[in-house]
C-alpha cells in the first residue's frame, strides 16, 4: 500500500507539471493567433487515448503512455506536404511557421516560464500557510559535528556555527540545504581552546562544495545532538516501558549512534527490520528490542539539545520575496548540478534522477508539505531540462530559431528531420540509461 501512495503521488505531480507546462505553449499560441489542433496529457500514441473532448476547435484528452503531453499547432514546419485534409484550409495567418521568429519564441517558451510559476505560486503558498521556522540558537546550542569533508575543510568537533556567510539570520528550511552549497562558503564558529573561546572564519574551497553536493551534506556536518530517551515500546502490545528512562542510545542494529541525525538514518536504513536498540542507563549497558507503533514510528520521547525554532508568521509580501528566493535558489542548484555533470565532476547517473527514484522522494502517506515542496522542486527541474539545446525539448527549437533570427533564414524540412532525429535518439538512450541505475538502484 505504501508504494501505491508513492506512485499515486508521483504521477499526481508529473501530471500537475505537464499539464501547466502545456497550458503555457497552448495559451501562448493561442494569445498569437496560432490554431491549436490538439492538447493531450501523456501521448496517444498509436491513436489510442483514455479520454478526449473537443472544444473550440481543439482537442483535449489524455493518453495512455504517460511519458509528458504536447500540443499540436498548425503548420509547425513550413514546407510539410503531408498535412491532414482538415488543415488545408487554415489561413497563414493562424499557422504556426508563419509567425515572426520573435513570437514563435514566446510559444516555445511559455511552457518553461509556467513550469517556474507554478514553483513560485507553490512555495509562496507554502511560506504564507506554515511561516518559518528562524534558528535562534546558532553560537550556544548549534554545536557541529564535522563529517570527512568537514574535516578536510578546517571543522573540529564541537565547533559552534555563529554565522553562514555572514548571515546570522538563517532558517530551518535554509540550514540542510544545498543553498549553502554554491563555492566559497565561510563559516564563523566560535571554538573552544581550554577556558577559552575562540572566533573563527573558516573559509570553504569550492572543491570541497563540489564534493558536498555530490556526497551529501552530512558528509560536511551534522547537528551535534545527544538526545535521552523517554520510554520505548519493547512489546507486541506496545504498552511503554519506563524502566529505561533516561536512557541514552548509543547504536542502533550494532550500528553507532553519535547524534540524532545517525538514528534518523539508521531507522530509515533498518526500515524492514527488527530494531534493537544498544543503550546506556545507570552505568549499565543494554540492549533491547523496540517495537514500531501503528503509523510506524519507534516510541520514545526526546530530551534533545537541538537548535531552537522560533516559528514565524509572514505576510503576502514576505511569502513573495521568499518563494522568489527559493526559486532562484533552486534554479542556481540545478544549474550548477547540470553544469558539474557536462564537466563530467558529477556522474550522469548520480546526477540525474529517474522515474523510479523520483516517485521514491515521494513519502509513504500523504505530507501536504512534502507533496508540493517536491512538486515545485520537479517542475523547476523540468523547465530547466526543456532548456536544454535538443530536440525535441523546448530548448532545441528556442536554438534553432535563435539561428533563424541570425541569417533571416527558415529551417528546412529536411534539417528539422535530422535534427529532430539525432535529439530524439540521444534523449532516448539517456533516458534508457536513467532508467536502467534507476532499477540498479532498487535490486
Amino acid at each position: 500500500m505504501e508504494i501505491v501512495i508513492m506512485i499515486v503521488q508521483f504521477m499526481l505531480g508529473i501530471s500537475l507539471m505537464v499539464t501547466v507546462h502545456e497550458l503555457g505553449h497552448f495559451l501562448a499560441a493561442r494569445a498569437i493567433g496560432i490554431k491549436v489542433k490538439k492538447f493531450y496529457l501523456f501521448f496517444d500514441t498509436f491513436g489510442w487515448r483514455l479520454f478526449r473532448f473537443h472544444y473550440k476547435g481543439t482537442e483535449f484528452g489524455i493518453g495512455w503512455l504517460p511519458i509528458g503531453g504536447y500540443i499540436r499547432m498548425i503548420g509547425t514546419i513550413a514546407d510539410d506536404e503531408n498535412e491532414p485534409d482538415e488543415d488545408v484550409n487554415v489561413p497563414t495567418t493562424q499557422r504556426y511557421y508563419s509567425k515572426p521568429v520573435w513570437q514563435r519564441m514566446i510559444v516555445m517558451s511559455a511552457g518553461i516560464l509556467m513550469n517556474l510559476l507554478l514553483a513560485l505560486v507553490i512555495y509562496c503558498s507554502l511560506f504564507l500557510y506554515y511561516g518559518r521556522n528562524q534558528i535562534t540558537g546558532l553560537g550556544s546550542s548549534f554545536t557541529i559535528l564535522p563529517g570527512e569533508l568537514g574535516i578536510q575543510a578546517g571543522l573540529q568537533p564541537g565547533d559552534q556555527v555563529t554565522a553562514i556567510n555572514a548571515d546570522s539570520l538563517l532558517y530551518e528550511d535554509e540550514l540542510l540545504s544545498t543553498h549553502l552549497m554554491h563555492g566559497n562558503t565561510v563559516l564563523s564558529i566560535v571554538r573552544k581552546h581550554g577556558n577559552e573561546r575562540v572566533h573563527l572564519h573558516v573559509a570553504v574551497s569550492p572543491k570541497i562544495m563540489q564534493l558536498v553536493a555530490d556526497k551529501g551534506l552530512t558528509q560536511f556536518f551534522s547537528i551535534k545532538a545527544g538526545f535521552k530517551i523517554d520510554s520505548v515500546y519493547t512489546n507486541l502490545d506496545l504498552r511503554k516501558n519506563t524502566a529505561f528512562k533516561n536512557a541514552h542510545i548509543i547504536a542502533l542494529n550494532g550500528d553507532s549512534v553519535r547524534t540524532y541525525n545517525d538514528f534518523i538514518i539508521r531507522l530509515k536504513e533498518n526500515k524492514q527490520r527488527q530494531l534493537y536498540l544498544t543503550v546506556i542507563h545507570d552505568g549499565k549497558t543494554n540492549t533491547m528490542l523496540a517495537h514500531r507503533d501503528k503509523d510506524g514510528h519507534i516510541g520514545f520521547s526526546l530530551d534533545s539539545k537541538l537548535p531552537s525554532y522560533k516559528p514565524e508568521s509572514i505576510n503576502i509580501s514576505q511569502s513573495l520575496t521568499a518563494g522568489s528566493s527559493k526559486v532562484w535558489n533552486t534554479i542556481s542548484e540545478n544549474t550548477k548540478g547540470l553544469s558539474q555533470i557536462v564537466k563530467g565532476e558529477v556522474k550522469v547517473k548520480d546526477g540525474l534522477l529517474g522515474p523510479i527514484r523520483i516517485a521514491g522522494l515521494f513519502s509513504s502517506h500523504f505530507d501536504g508539505k512534502r507533496f508540493w515542496s517536491l512538486v515545485a522542486l520537479l517542475s523547476t527541474g523540468l523547465g530547466l531540462i526543456n532548456l536544454l539545446p535538443l530536440a525535441p525539448l523546448d530548448g532545441g527549437v528556442m536554438a534553432v530559431l535563435f539561428w533563424e533570427a541570425l541569417t533571416g533564414k527558415k529551417a528546412s524540412r529536411n534539417f528539422w528531420a535530422g535534427f529532430y532525429l539525432s535529439g530524439l535518439l540521444f534523449v532516448i538512450l539517456l533516458s534508457a540509461y536513467i532508467l536502467f541505475n534507476d532499477i540498479r538502484s532498487i535490486t
